[in-house]
């Protein structure tokens, strides 16, 4: 008569206490891994001096002008012609921001943000890559930004050389701004600083075509 088999079982094998350290310290690597969340920052601010109203901005129930705007794409330096916020550290270093971003290319935000304070200001359209009538009256803007510089705690600097350009006509200014906010604060603030900043160089940009438009002769300001 045949034996039934016996069924062998393997031992259970313990965890090593060596084993656990290894998990360990794998938890640790893969969550030091992990990205925190981005914040991401703009210069437009529809709670600003040309979206509330005043003096200076145009009515919403204001006729259209007789004429219209073109903002041309701004230039900036490579230095902070990237997605991060580049801030400014003492001993001339430089921090890029991998957790602080713009929402758009620093270009585009500089471009849109003062085509709208242009257009609020104003009355005008933006016409800038758009068809239109030959008999229009166009101001032309250039503008060129020489130094962005934020620190924040201290303090926002922006530089840039701006051109208005009447077609058709022979107006044509160049002027150049330079201009300083106090950034109290972290990141948030020095972007603040350099919205209010860009709200005066736009304002200066405004002033002049406000002025050509009148038949009054543009200049520069600060």
């Amino acid at each position: 008569m045949m034996r039934p088999i016996e069924m062998i079982r393997s031992p259970r094998r313990r965890a090593t206490p060596m084993a656990g350290v290894a998990l360990a310290a794998l938890t640790l690597m893969l969550a030091s891994c992990a990205s925190p969340p981005s914040s991401f920052y703009t210069l437009t601010d529809a709670t600003g001096p040309a979206a509330s109203g005043g003096a200076a901005a145009a009515s919403t129930n204001a006729p259209a002008t007789p004429y219209a705007i073109e903002i041309s794409p701004v230039s900036v330096p490579d230095q902070v012609d990237r997605p991060q916020i580049v801030v400014t550290r003492g001993g001339g270093r430089v921090d890029i921001l991998e957790e602080s971003r713009w929402a758009a290319p620093l270009k585009n935000e500089l471009t849109s943000t003062i085509s709208r304070d242009l257009t609020r200001r104003l009355g005008a359209m933006d016409v800038y890559g758009v068809p239109r009538a030959d008999a229009l009256a166009v101001y032309r803007v250039s503008t060129s930004i020489q130094r962005f510089e934020s620190t924040p705690g201290e303090r926002a600097v922006l530089t840039a050389v701006w051109s208005v350009r009447r077609v058709p006509g022979d107006m044509m200014l160049t002027c150049r701004f330079a201009g300083t906010e106090p950034a109290s604060g972290g990141v948030a603030e020095v972007v603040a600083a350099q919205r209010r900043l860009v709200d005066r160089l736009a304002k200066s940009i405004g002033n002049a075509i406000a002025a050509s438009a009148q038949g009054a002769t543009p200049r520069c300001q600060g």
